[in-house]
């Protein structure tokens, strides 16, 4: 009888942690800004598929973008810089960490890049509007750089 009780509660914790994990899962899956303002540039610039970046942008970001028709042009005149290949981290300050209010509809992402055009390397930082709309983060505009 002690081990039929035992077995029972042993079952009984083994759901509980199985379902708490997850549930755990289930939060990991949602993108943080950076993440999705990375995975936005990476598609521009590394994989050159304007139709992967337009999936994570809003509406209206994603008919300028259209408008362009080619990731070079984007490239070239929206964004004024051009990569052939190009590494790319969000600025996190002095925290080390990318902090953004889980109930926030808004967020800045600073952006660093580290890339090489025709042999020449190329550092740029680059501030971004994230919003979020239906749960995810996406791309809205970019701010306009004061030192340009």
């Amino acid at each position: 009888m002690l081990n039929v009780n035992l077995s029972i509660k042993i079952a009984f914790i083994t759901a509980i942690l199985a379902l708490l994990q997850a549930c755990d899962n289930n939060k990991l899956t949602v993108q943080q800004p950076g993440e999705v303002a990375i995975e936005f540039f990476d598609a521009i610039y590394n994989q050159q598929d304007l139709n992967a970046a337009v999936k994570l942008t809003t509406p209206q970001y994603s008919r300028i973008l259209k408008s362009y028709y080619t990731v070079e042009r984007v490239q070239k005149v929206l964004f004024n810089r051009r990569y052939d290949k190009v590494e790319i981290e969000e600025d996190t300050n002095i925290t080390g960490l990318s902090f953004t209010d889980t109930n926030a509809d808004k967020a800045y992402v600073t952006l660093m890049f580290d890339g090489l055009y025709n042999g020449e390397r190329f550092r740029d930082l680059k501030k971004i509007v994230m919003v979020k709309q239906q749960g995810k983060w996406r791309v809205d505009k970019l701010k306009a750089d004061v030192y340009r």
